[in-house]
């Protein structure tokens, strides 16, 4: 159904002015104009469905080449061995190697591995908070060492924190002893 290109409404042919009339605006149009619009749409919204299909027929075709290529290596070249004890073998040789590799990638994508390793903690927060205090409950000993250690190396700061509650409490006293009096 052709529309009018100012407000979108149908259309209405005139046959004896060969001009388009809407229905709505009441603006006229000439016939060639609004058809060869018509005809411009439908043509760029078949090229867009035609590009859609080739690349769907596309993909098909070289998923299906991809299986045929595997197919024949397996039936010329015959199963060696099984991916598993490929990759096993594979590790087991080279531990070293892959570390290193490892810790290089990491290195040069150290954003990327943060941002993934906040994701998995924000994803999985309450199976890791409940390793945690398994690994608390079972050996309570390296927490305890841990929090001493850092108490010794962060004396003062501990002793402002307990200023600060000090301070706190008292302010908390005097503001109550204050709204007692004034209200009392």
């Amino acid at each position: 159904m052709l529309r009018c290109p100012n407000c979108s409404y149908k259309l209405v042919l005139l046959s004896y002015r060969l001009k388009y009339k809407c229905a709505l605006c009441s603006k006229l149009y000439p016939k060639k104009e609004i058809e060869v619009k018509a005809f411009q749409e439908f043509n760029k919204r078949r090229r867009l469905e035609d590009i859609e299909n080739y690349k769907k027929e596309r993909k098909d075709y070289l998923a299906r080449i991809r299986k045929i290529k595997k197919d024949l290596r397996l039936l010329f070249n015959g199963f060696s061995k099984t991916p598993k004890k490929y990759r096993k073998e594979y590790y087991g040789n080279n531990k070293e190697k892959i570390r290193q590799l490892n810790k290089e990638w990491r290195l040069m994508n150290r954003e990327y591995d943060l941002k993934r390793k906040q994701e998995y903690s924000k994803q999985n927060r309450e199976i890791l908070n409940t390793k945690a205090k398994l690994r608390r409950q079972n050996n309570p000993e390296p927490e305890r060492q841990s929090k001493k250690l850092w108490r010794d190396n962060n004396i003062n700061i501990m002793k402002i924190y307990g200023m600060i509650q000090h301070y706190r409490r008292k302010q908390k006293e005097l503001a109550l002893e204050f709204w007692n009096n004034k209200n009392g």
